[in-house]
């Protein structure tokens, strides 16, 4: 008699069972983070720093995320997350900066790259792609104050 998977999950209290699909896409996230995203946060963190710029850095397993301070003053704040889709995870990113000269904080969330693009999971994503999106919006942000 054949068992389903899961039922032998189960009864086996899930030793030696296979990683689900979600546990999966959460290490490779988890990789992805020490792989990509933290060597790029520290070029962006060097770059900065010769600027006079405070950079803090924010890690969790869901999330990496970058401040950027100018004194007392936000200057951005940078967030990536793992998106679940059909063809793997994608890399989200959320950027929080000043409405044009004022006190009120803006918020955008998108895909780092489109998922209809070739290479958009984050296999396909490199440490320069996200330096090169990070001072895309840290210029715009600039701008604003």
């Amino acid at each position: 008699m054949k068992v389903p998977n899961w039922k032998m999950r189960f009864i086996n209290g899930g030793v030696g069972s296979q990683k689900t699909r979600a546990e999966q896409e959460e290490a490779d996230f988890v990789s992805f983070v020490a792989n990509v995203v933290r060597p790029a946060y520290s070029e962006i963190a060097r770059r900065l720093f010769e600027k006079g710029r405070e950079i803090t850095t924010q890690e969790t397993r869901a999330a990496c995320g970058i401040t950027v301070m100018n004194g007392n003053s936000m200057e951005i704040m940078f967030r990536i997350t793992g998106l679940s889709m059909p063809v793997g995870v994608i890399p989200n990113v959320e950027v929080k900066m000043r409405e044009r000269k004022g006190l009120r904080v803006e918020s955008k969330k998108f895909p780092l790259r489109s998922p209809s693009e070739k290479d958009s999971t984050i296999t396909g994503i490199s440490a320069d792609d996200i330096i090169e999106c990070f001072f895309c919006y840290y210029g715009e942000a600039l701008g604003r104050i």
